[in-house]
């Protein structure tokens, strides 16, 4: 490969990486009145997608620590989009649940993530098998990169 090529390509996922971090900063409704920002619609998609989720477990999924899903947790009940309860199983655990609003939300989100995930699988359709064990392949390469980086910048 080039050595422009590979400068382009980096520039190329570096604006992806700028892009995808705009979003993430950014609130958005969801057809509701209620501005979420992506990390508490994530928690919504999760709390969603397993009924009767105890934080501990909720935290594993989001992977944050269970201090930063309880302060979620707490904005999202401040809004009456989910719901604290004991659990059904065992009277020492507390779970967490949607409400209605927080359904309605939930859904929207996931129309918006069906249509976005369908553009996006849109991209890659014509793309030889190969061509896509390979991207996988790279993408994971690159997440890996990344978290050691990560780590690294942990430790001091």
């Amino acid at each position: 490969m080039k050595k422009e090529t590979f400068s382009e390509l980096s520039d190329i996922f570096l604006r992806v990486i700028n892009r995808y971090n705009e979003i993430e900063k950014t609130p958005y409704s969801y057809g509701t009145n209620i501005l979420l920002h992506p990390s508490e619609m994530h928690t919504i998609e999760f709390i969603g997608n397993n009924p009767d989720i105890n934080v501990t477990r909720l935290a594993e999924l989001l992977g944050i620590t269970k201090g930063a899903v309880s302060k979620r947790i707490k904005q999202l009940r401040k809004n009456d989009l989910v719901t604290k309860s004991i659990s059904p199983e065992t009277e020492n655990e507390v779970v967490i649940n949607l409400t209605v609003k927080g359904s309605e939300i939930y859904k929207a989100h996931a129309k918006f993530s069906k249509q976005l995930n369908e553009s996006i699988a849109n991209l890659y359709k014509d793309l030889p098998d190969e061509v896509i064990v390979n991207l996988e392949h790279i993408g994971t390469e690159t997440e890996q990169i990344f978290l050691d980086i990560f780590n690294e910048r942990k430790k001091r």
